[in-house]
């Protein structure tokens, strides 16, 4: 705090140290301003929650822990205040964005109070950061989602499948009576991979709803996208398209499910391979970083291909988008689910040159890995 608290000559009953012990121990932030917006004090929650230090902020307007447009408003905010005396946020409490040193906006909620000292007019802010609580609130939203959906095609699927497997079964039939008719047998073929088609998209929606389970071990990740890499040579074809990894990766050791694990690469890597086209590079580096204050593990996977548009980045984890002609726009959805599960995270963005890049970071232990899942489940 600032020191214009300490300057009273005594402390009768020791209520202003433990006044101020209170202030010191708080987890929400509570900064005091002037009647012209200018900091007063605050306390320890203030500095770390927006990253500035005490000397950084006293003497300063509080509009600079806004993002715009309220850093700009909030002085005709006070002037109008104190010319109509009609509140806003004084005295009710609401939902506001804040602004960190670093540039980041993040949600708080931010309650305001008056009062008056011997040199007039004062303001007392309660902030509390929502990001967590937020974030929370959308993995439950998200649950109940999925289990609303993964209801709804569990029944979808069952009352279907009798529904094709005896489409199915005519098809058949068909096929058998067709023999010496091969353009009839090709439309038969057709349809019965439409059928196909239909039930994976059931199983793979419900796959994408159920919930996931893990078993976690410390393994090689290289190995894991090796083996994923030699199962997509179908898919590759006669394309010239080269898998790299960095030295590093090679002693990368991290723990996860390995049946989940390998979902992710196949998905990231048969993404890969569709965006290089006849030819390219997929490249895989590997470094150590930390994740939430703990050891983890970054895993970069890059390719030159064509890329992905700014709108399509911003959807790539969205259920149901794709920008192939074919598939059910599950493949990414699903890989950022199952890391999240892991207590990871993923992100994409473009690469430095041209294609994309998929950058995944995991807790390097498993004891870090169960700690930081039991954290968010607690939460």
């Amino acid at each position: 705090m600032s020191s214009s608290m300490n300057s009273v000559p005594s402390d009768p009953g020791g209520l202003l140290a433990r006044a101020q012990a209170v202030l010191d121990t708080a987890v929400d932030a509570i900064v005091t301003i002037s009647d012209q917006g200018i900091i007063e004090t605050v306390n320890p929650a203030t500095m770390k929650m927006f990253g500035y230090g005490e000397d950084d902020l006293i003497g300063r307007n509080v509009s600079m822990l806004m993002p715009e447009p309220h850093r700009s408003q909030h002085g005709e905010y006070l002037r109008q205040y104190q010319h109509t005396g009609q509140p806003g946020v004084i005295g009710i409490g609401r939902r506001v964005s804040g602004l960190r040193r670093d540039g980041s906006s993040f949600p708080i909620h931010l309650a305001v109070s008056e009062f008056r000292d011997e040199s007039g007019q004062k303001f007392t802010g309660i902030i509390r950061d929502l990001s967590e609580l937020e974030q929370v609130q959308h993995q439950l939203l998200q649950s109940e989602r999925l289990v609303a959906i993964g209801q709804m095609v569990a029944g979808l699927a069952h009352e279907s499948r009798n529904a094709l497997q005896r489409a199915q079964a005519c098809l058949d039939m068909l096929a058998l009576d067709l023999a010496d008719e091969p353009e009839l047998r090709d439309l038969v073929r057709r349809t019965t991979a439409a059928l196909q088609d239909l039930y994976r998209l059931y199983e793979e929606v419900r796959g994408y709803s159920a919930p996931i389970h893990l078993e976690c071990r410390d393994c090689s990740l290289a190995q894991i996208w090796k083996k994923e890499w030699e199962n997509l040579s179908a898919v590759r074809g006669d394309r010239r398209i080269e898998l790299v990894e960095t030295e590093e990766c090679r002693s990368i050791i991290c723990c996860v499910d390995v049946h989940r694990m390998e979902q992710v690469f196949r998905n990231i890597l048969e993404n890969s391979i569709h965006a290089c086209g006849t030819s390219g590079t997929v490249r895989i580096r590997c470094s150590r970083t930390d994740l939430g204050g703990s050891a983890a593990v970054r895993i970069i996977v890059e390719d030159d291909g064509s890329g992905l548009t700014p709108t399509a980045l911003k959807q790539i984890f969205d259920p149901f988008f794709t920008t192939k002609q074919k598939g059910t726009g599950l493949g990414m959805a699903i890989v950022q689910r199952i890391i999240a599960a892991h207590s990871g995270q993923i992100t994409a963005q473009r690469a430095p040159v041209r294609g994309t890049l998929i950058s995944i970071v995991l807790p390097a232990s498993c004891a870090t890995s169960a700690e930081r899942h039991s954290q968010n489940t607690q939460s």
